[in-house]
């Protein structure tokens, strides 16, 4: 389906968003994500983007739980300005931040102004009713495999490990708060004016803060040097070793979630790159630097 299909089909939805009868002068896709496709378009009432949740996405995100988070967010100038949100089938239309850029995971200049803003936002200490369990993401991700069994021939000895570092983390002191869970690089959005904001919340819910730090580090497959670097930014000066040491093993836990996300998002057709063999590659190296962190 090209752009001006897509225009024509979601008129009515821009039209109920922005209460107007836009005349839109440009149309066109802004990418095609992992989980949506989105489509830039300009008007009379300034640049939008419209997301549209891609193949598969029903099995992966519950829309009326985004919903909930985004209605939390509003007005609280953390993430982009949403003017429409369906919660039955997720078509979103937001605000587009004009002449901004995404961070850059291997600077680490960026990488500490993220850490900054991450810190910053968990410390509202938000809450909604909903709960992310990485362990059951995991066998939830692992069951729509169905009787497809991993690619990787170690998988089950990898799993049983992540499941004892999981177990440990549960006897950990935790901060539970509303997490992004998905704070992927190019999820933060510098302006021009040296605003960053937060976006795409699909995966928001209840759980440690300290998930959210390795969550970066996995979805941007940065190497120890980096990892490191973004603990040390985020604890800000105040040094904290137990808590170092949770994050590793969040890093574990977490490539082994994204691994079986990955594997069902392949089985479907989609095309994962580096991205997918690197979530794996996660949980095995991060379960040894767990188990040597003293």
């Amino acid at each position: 389906m090209g752009p001006k299909y897509i225009q024509q089909k979601y008129m009515p939805v821009i039209c109920e968003a922005l209460s107007d009868d836009p005349e839109i002068t440009s149309f066109v896709p802004m990418k095609l994500g992992m989980t949506n496709d989105s489509f830039i378009f300009e008007c009379r009432s300034g640049t939008f983007m419209l997301r549209l949740p891609g193949r598969g996405s029903e099995a992966l995100i519950d829309r009326k739980q985004e919903y909930e988070v985004y209605r939390l967010l509003a007005g609280r100038g953390i993430s982009d300005e949403v003017l429409y949100f369906d919660p039955k089938t997720g078509i979103k239309i937001s605000r587009y931040i004009e002449d901004a850029r995404v961070c850059d995971p291997r600077s680490k200049s960026d990488l500490k102004r993220c850490m900054d803003v991450l810190r910053s936002f968990h410390d509202l200490n938000l809450s909604v009713g909903h709960l992310f369990d990485p362990w059951e993401r995991l066998e939830y991700y692992e069951s729509l495999r169905g009787d497809t069994p991993s690619r990787y021939g170690d998988y089950a000895l990898t799993k049983a490990t992540i499941r004892d570092i999981y177990e440990w983390t549960l006897e950990q002191p935790r901060h539970i708060i509303l997490a992004h869970i998905d704070p992927v690089a190019d999820n933060f959005v510098f302006t021009p004016d040296g605003k960053v904001y937060l976006i795409d919340w699909e995966y928001a819910a209840m759980q440690d803060k300290d998930i959210d730090v390795a969550m970066f580090a996995v979805y941007s497959l940065l190497d120890k040097e980096h990892v490191d670097c973004l603990i040390n930014f985020y604890q800000n000066g105040a040094e904290d070793r137990l808590q170092k040491k949770k994050i590793y093993a969040y890093i574990a836990i977490a490539g082994l979630v994204w691994s079986n996300w990955a594997e069902f998002k392949m089985n479907n057709g989609d095309v994962l790159g580096e991205y997918a063999p690197g979530q794996y590659r996660f949980a095995k190296d991060y379960s040894a630097y767990f188990y040597a962190f003293s």
